[in-house]
């Protein structure tokens, strides 16, 4: 699935959430499956909060005690757990150094799947690995690029590829002489080739067997015939080899044949997300070269096309390095938005263009958020892009962010 919005929110609280830490263990992490009484959790919450009594520490038994008051005054809005049920954070996170900058801050996540079980824990940093489990890309594809001369296992997760091993092999080149010399060579060589196929299997195997339930299927490739050889052998698990879906040639091997590879499958893998990264950033390339007066890159300038509605694809990265500030002035209510990178977007000082007031209120806002919202009043396609792949690095050099306008 390509990253849409909900799934950019859902995967920027994750990654804001990451960062928060405690002092000790003042951090509470609550998972409320569906179909769990509301009414049981507080009753629950209720005991932990009378058992929180106990804790010696003063600070930490204070802190601890109010971020469960936080928790069961916000439950207490929900009539019942929502049909995925709720991921409820909430602790005292130190604004500064040294002891009672603490402040109560509380996240509540409807999650995009159903939560397993119910869970209550108290930590120094918030458990997030059930969300984090959610948020990966469930369907994986296994890759094996091999000749003679070695392989290489990886997987395709969404819009990323990751090499899993590289093996070489001891493989010695065709013999030329004649003569039981040759017959002997041509022996040895083969046994050599069964074992190398024999490992390559064995670490596919490995790799991928733990993975089935989620694994779509496995792609094979190389130069030459030892991917036929290596497909019609017995060398991958029953289990693996009914889901080889292709044996198809490739010019090289290594990453570079494992990135053909990809190029290659992508109708039998079907739309692919990397294969719409591939074009979307090709598209904007291509236009970039032809008639660069149709492309903008860069925030400000993305931004300015978005507003106007000249905007027609928008490719951001998905964490671009750049943030939104509405500046409001307090004198006449007019309201402008500032793009900057993180950490200077909002000025030192302002003028209202309107009543001269300087006088302002600042909040930040989400840049991608913020440019979702300008591609969707605009009808623009916008697309977001995982920074890891090399795609993503092609846009980060435009600035993290383009568009194709309209003519």
């Amino acid at each position: 699935m390509a990253i849409t919005l909900e799934d950019y929110n859902f995967r920027r609280m994750l990654r804001e959430l990451r960062q928060k830490e405690g002092r000790g263990t003042e951090l509470i992490s609550l998972y409320i499956p569906p179909g769990r009484s509301i009414y049981d959790v507080l009753r629950y919450l209720r005991h932990e909060y009378e058992q929180a009594g106990n804790i010696k520490d003063k600070n930490t038994r204070k802190n601890v005690q109010s971020a469960l008051e936080s928790i069961i005054q916000r439950l207490k809005l929900f009539r019942e757990t929502p049909p995925n049920g709720l991921a409820v954070f909430c602790g005292a996170i130190p604004q500064e150094r040294g002891r009672g900058s603490e402040k109560i801050e509380i996240y509540v996540i409807e999650p995009p799947e159903p939560v397993p079980q119910f869970m209550y824990r108290c930590d120094r940093e918030f458990f997030l690995e059930p969300l984090e489990e959610m948020a990966r890309e469930k369907e994986v594809y296994g890759l094996i690029v091999m000749d003679r001369g070695g392989a290489v296992i990886g997987v395709l997760q969404g819009a990323s590829y990751r090499v899993l091993e590289r093996l070489t092999s001891d493989i010695p080149p065709k013999h030329s002489a004649g003569g039981q010399s040759q017959r002997r060579f041509e022996r040895i060589r083969e046994e050599r080739v069964h074992n190398f196929f024999k490992k390559v299997g064995r670490r596919a195997n490995e790799a991928f067997l733990p993975m089935l339930d989620r694994l779509k299927g496995i792609i094979v490739g190389g130069p030459g015939d030892a991917r036929e050889k290596f497909v019609e052998g017995d060398y991958l698990h029953y289990e693996l080899k009914k889901r080889v879906l292709a044996n198809l040639p490739t010019s090289y091997t290594e990453e570079q044949g494992l990135r053909e590879l990809i190029m290659r499958a992508q109708e039998i893998m079907g739309e692919l997300d990397i294969a719409r990264q591939r074009r979307a950033l090709e598209e904007i390339m291509s236009t970039l070269a032809k008639k660069p007066e149709l492309v903008a890159f860069g925030a400000q300038e993305v931004v300015e096309a978005a507003r106007a509605g000249r905007a027609d694809k928008i490719v951001v990265l998905e964490e671009p390095g750049y943030e939104a500030v509405e500046i409001r002035c307090a004198g006449c209510g007019y309201s402008e938005v500032k793009i900057g990178r993180v950490g200077e977007a909002e000025p030192d000082s302002w003028t209202c263009p309107v009543c001269r007031s300087t006088s302002y209120d600042a909040e930040m806002m989400d840049f991608v958020e913020y440019l979702g919202e300008l591609a969707r009043q605009g009808g623009a396609e916008l697309l977001i892009i995982e920074g890891d792949t090399e795609w993503g690095e092609q846009l980060r050099a435009l600035g993290g962010v383009a568009a194709i306008l309209r003519y």
